[in-house]
């Protein structure tokens, strides 16, 4: 068995807030499959903490609630010490960026600008080989992000790629399948710029499916 896999993704609380569902099964999922971290920041947990509060949200609550439960659960799910802010000027943050983005960055509430200071710590000034990925579905964020030239994706496309690691099975028997279809095949065409394969009834081809029992009214 070859090395693992590793995705390192950085959580903002819109992430955690909309896609909770997809948090909790990631964590499930990967174990012995891929080396999955998840850093918290100190800007996600007060965001979340101001939405329960604030905006009576159930979601940032029961994220709180999973964020507290998973430290000792899972040992990948890492929660930023406050003291990391500390360590990280925001002369630094802008320093690493265009010039032309500065002032823009400077006029930035102080809850972005914490948020910035740990994507930058994590991506760039931390001694590690680790790449770090932003995973946020907060267009303000997704933006100043690129302003920083911080790696960030959505909550799908972290779905999407670590789904493909986890249901290797799954994948395999698609693959399998489609091959199956191209050798019973009795030619193919291009059909609006998509390669169709053409079949016979008597030698019809279907995907496997799992045992079960008919229905019967």
């Amino acid at each position: 068995m070859g090395e693992l896999s590793e995705y390192n993704f950085i959580l903002d609380s819109s992430s955690l807030e909309r896609g909770l569902g997809n948090i909790k099964r990631w964590c499930k999922d990967c174990q012995g499959k891929v080396v999955l971290r998840l850093y918290i920041p100190t800007y996600t947990l007060q965001e979340l903490d101001f939405l329960r509060y604030r905006r009576k949200s159930f979601g940032a609550r029961e994220a709180l609630k999973f964020v507290d439960q998973a430290t000792g659960e899972y040992p990948n799910l890492i929660v930023e010490f406050p003291e990391t802010l500390d360590m990280v000027l925001w002369s630094e943050v802008t320093s690493l960026v265009d010039g032309k983005h500065v002032d823009a960055l400077n006029k930035l509430p102080r809850r972005f600008k914490n948020l910035l200071k740990s994507c930058i710590y994590k991506c760039k000034l931390e001694e590690n080989p680790l790449k770090w990925i932003l995973v946020s579905e907060d267009p303000r964020v997704r933006q100043q992000a690129e302003l920083c030239d911080v790696p960030w994706c959505s909550l799908v496309d972290a779905d999407s790629t670590l789904a493909k690691e986890t249901n290797t099975k799954q994948f395999f028997e698609s693959q399998k399948f489609n091959n199956l279809v191209e050798k019973r095949g009795t030619g193919q065409s291009v059909v609006g710029g998509k390669r169709v394969v053409r079949t016979e009834f008597d030698n019809t081809v279907y995907a496997s499916r799992g045992r079960g029992s008919l229905w019967e009214p």
